[in-house]
């Protein structure tokens, strides 16, 4: 693989995961939560209340998908740190397994494709988790 191919396999997985998050977290689908009022404790069964079931059930797939978004992102983060361990410990590696291991500039480019998948799953997923807690545009008075 060359850092072009990285780069638009990168951009591709991104764009789809961008593009899950927007279709699924859509205004009209999940509704807006009602403003707070002022000081009034926050609790998890009145967020909800003013919600239709259609608004709900999406909210609920919208928070799985951030949760998949999430897990998908740690482990390629784990991926990335496991090459860049093995390319920081390369002659130790290398003297284990020989010529079945790839040449160390292509190591450093897996770390660096694994790191920027993870990290673009992560601004997604905190970037679905704030338009599934935004609230009412009252809220923004207060």
């Amino acid at each position: 693989m060359d850092a072009l191919t990285a780069s638009i396999i990168v951009a591709v997985i991104a764009a789809i995961a961008a593009v899950a998050v927007a279709l699924l977290t859509a205004r009209a689908r999940i509704g807006a939560l009602p403003a707070k009022a002022a000081g009034h404790s926050s609790s998890l069964s009145d967020g909800s209340a003013g919600l239709s079931e259609s608004a709900k059930k999406f909210r609920v797939l919208g928070w799985l998908l951030v949760v998949v978004l999430y897990l998908a992102a740690s482990f390629c983060v784990l991926q990335g740190l496991n090459a860049l361990h093995v390319a920081h410990h390369w002659d130790r590696w290398e003297a284990i397994f020989g010529s079945e291991l790839a040449d160390r500039a292509e190591l450093g480019l897996y770390f660096r494709f694994w790191i920027a998948i993870g990290v673009a799953l992560i601004l997604t997923g905190y970037w679905a988790q704030r338009r599934l807690r935004c609230r009412s545009a009252q809220q923004q008075e207060m």
